[in-house]
């Protein structure tokens, strides 16, 4: 079997300082139409498909809070299949921008949506990694993620870099220059995602029965990514909660032997970690990545500390490479290939007839 350093997938994970580094540079000098298109809009919609849908959950909540108005995830299918749903623009009135996320931007339903939208009349911004791809073409305006490309399968450095492209312009348009600052240090800071993925390791040589991870607020959307890499790299059993919405029902699963994660950072920290300590007391491993120690206060389970002193949003492209470790370890543990997970492929292109 591959050693776990000889993994594309974690080859590319730990370039995801540099991409980062390369995003930031291009948000901070985005298109003006782009700014100008979310500046002026009175409501928003991020879109994308798997990995990508969560980014724009991210990203999503973010905006609402920089930006002060709607701003609304949505799945691609949806706004193919339910547009109504989605859009509310009445006939005549401005559109609502809808910013459309794919790496390859040669997914089916990225460029169905970039088509549709067009067609009604919605401005659209394409956020990848390929320049030259299908939606890129489609869209008004391109935003690219210079070297968040990737070769393997499962999205690394793409996610990381695309997040924190889209914060940065979230940052100029909201006039948030404390969060623009804090994501220009962000490659200052990958020596504690590199410390925090060195648990994750360990971690991952436990064959869990089954893996939570909360996160709260925008960290919910890199919740739901870490559930997702540890779903199509090991096929555990895995969910992603909001922290306290954990204590309704699901904290029944903890017991011993199953793993819970918590992602915690700025408001709300104390709360979050309160959860993680009850998970502790029912029998589950936990561990904890938050900021700082006053943050960590009280937990007795394992403990990352990644971006102390930074924007709580700003540190949100560190928190993927930890879960990238635990994800591709515990791969291998169960005596899976990571880098060629079962029934997937890079880009998912649907068959029209």
């Amino acid at each position: 079997m591959t050693a776990f350093e000889d993994l594309l997938t974690w080859r590319e994970s730990s370039t995801t300082d540099e991409a980062i580094a390369a995003a930031v540079d291009v948000g901070a000098r985005a298109p003006v139409a782009a700014s100008a298109l979310l500046a002026g809009a009175q409501r928003i919609v991020v879109t994308g498909a798997g990995s990508s849908y969560y980014l724009a959950q991210s990203v999503a909540a973010v905006a609402r809070a920089a930006l002060r108005r709607p701003v609304i995830a949505a799945p691609l299918s949806e706004l193919i299949l339910r547009p109504e749903g989605v859009l509310v623009g009445a006939a005549g009135a401005a559109r609502e921008p809808v910013v459309i996320i794919s790496r390859s931007g040669s997914t089916s339903e990225a460029v169905s949506v970039a088509e549709r939208m067009r067609a009604a009349g919605h401005p659209t911004v394409a956020v990848t990694c390929r320049p030259d791809s299908p939606l890129a073409a489609t869209a008004d305006v391109m935003l690219v993620s210079p070297a968040g490309d990737e070769d393997a399968i499962v999205m690394t450095r793409s996610f990381a870099s695309m997040l924190a492209l889209l914060l940065e312009v979230v940052a100029l348009v909201g006039g948030a220059p404390d969060l623009a600052a804090d994501l220009a240090r962000l490659p200052d800071h990958w020596g504690d995602a590199s410390a925090a993925a060195r648990i994750g390791r360990r971690l991952g040589a436990t064959d869990w029965s089954r893996v939570v991870i909360l996160g709260g607020g925008p960290a919910f959307g890199i919740a739901a990514e870490w559930g997702l890499k540890l779903t199509e790299t090991s096929q555990v059993p895995t969910s992603a909660y909001e922290p306290l919405e954990f204590r309704h029902g699901p904290i029944s699963v903890c017991e011993p032997g199953m793993l819970v994660v918590g992602l915690v950072g700025g408001p709300g920290a104390i709360e979050e970690v309160a959860v993680l300590e009850e998970a502790a007391r029912l029998g589950a491993t936990t561990w904890l990545i938050a900021r700082d120690g006053d943050e960590a206060r009280g937990t007795n389970g394992e403990l990352s500390l990644i971006g102390g002193g930074l924007h709580p949003t700003a540190r949100l492209p560190l928190l993927l490479h930890p879960g990238h470790a635990l994800a591709l370890e515990l791969a291998l543990t169960r005596g899976r290939d990571p880098d060629s997970p079962r029934h997937l492929g890079q880009v998912v292109i649907l068959d029209p007839g």
